[in-house]
């Protein structure tokens, strides 16, 4: 039974589209550069491109004389455009290969662009990439700072404060001034981490609801602490998160095609890699589907 939705989502019949797409291209491209070198046409699509350019910029129709500017300056670019590729400027330009590379990318992305995905798509790329979607345990808690170098043994004061403390003892009393919060509400592993470090991060999402505890160290000193409220880390439904999963998952699936798409364009080239004798390594390999080669025992593939 003829499937189409499993041959939309067949890989050759993008690359047929993409094919389709660039001989489109170069349909419309020879239309708007003329065979003959020395002849520069400014079609009204291009007028039209030019007037649009301006009202982006200055919010209103160019004038007669800005439009005849306009005009110009399309064609002074044009000339040192054809002049520059008859000398061959473009040739070995590693700014311009770059360029045309990401043009060509950006074009590869619009054919090999995809509808919106279901939900049951979504669901299943939510269950193979759980760690971009996890929630992270929140925690609230209080901490009171303790100074080692104000202290010459931090380790025993500790002791003897976080015992006051269980026994009800005035936090605003005991400890050390400090630019950390005294106090965070709900705050993710990341975000204690940013302001006490790894280690301290990991610990407190571990310590018990209710009395103080501690030492807990961090680079910055040693902390005692009362976690007040802790909620535990978990993977959301999709219906939360359904705009990070959807553009998480197509910007996947473009880099897959394009991805798909080069290797395509790839099988019809043969690179050719040549070194010179004194450069020769032996064993040496290359990647991207040619072998490194002298110029006097030169290898290519396909």
């Amino acid at each position: 039974m003829f499937n189409l939705k499993r041959l939309l989502r067949e890989p050759l019949l993008h690359f047929l589209l993409i094919g389709a797409g660039l001989f489109l291209l170069f349909e419309v491209s020879q239309e708007q550069i003329p065979d003959a070198p020395d002849r520069i046409v400014v079609s009204p699509g291009q007028l039209e491109q030019l007037q649009a350019q301006f009202k982006r910029t200055w919010m209103r129709e160019p004038r007669q004389q800005e439009l005849d500017e306009l005009i110009k300056g399309y064609v002074r670019n044009e000339v040192y455009y054809r002049e520059a590729l008859a000398l061959g400027l473009d040739r070995n330009d590693p700014q311009v290969k770059q360029r045309m590379r990401l043009k060509l990318e950006f074009l590869l992305e619009d054919l090999t662009a995809e509808g919106a995905p279901s939900d049951e798509l979504l669901n299943e790329f939510m269950q193979q990439n759980e760690e971009r979607f996890f929630i992270q345990p929140q925690v609230s808690f209080q901490q009171l700072y303790l100074n080692p170098d104000k202290r010459a043994d931090f380790d025993a004061d500790a002791k003897r404060i976080l015992k006051q403390l269980q026994q009800g003892a005035v936090v605003a009393t005991l400890g050390d001034a400090t630019m950390l919060p005294h106090e965070l509400t709900q705050a993710s592993q990341n975000e204690i981490r940013r302001s006490f470090g790894e280690t301290f991060a990991a610990d407190v999402v571990k310590l018990p609801v209710g009395d103080w505890s501690g030492p807990i160290y961090s680079q910055l000193g040693v902390h005692l602490v009362r976690v007040s409220k802790h909620t535990a880390g978990y993977l959301p439904e999709l219906a939360q998160v359904r705009d990070q999963v959807e553009r998480d998952y197509l910007a996947q699936r473009r880099q897959q095609l394009k991805d798909k798409a080069y290797e395509k364009l790839r099988e019809g080239y043969e690179v050719v890699i040549q070194e010179a004798a004194t450069q020769k390594v032996a064993g040496a390999k290359f990647t991207g589907g040619a072998v490194a080669a002298t110029q006097a025992d030169e290898v290519s593939h396909k």
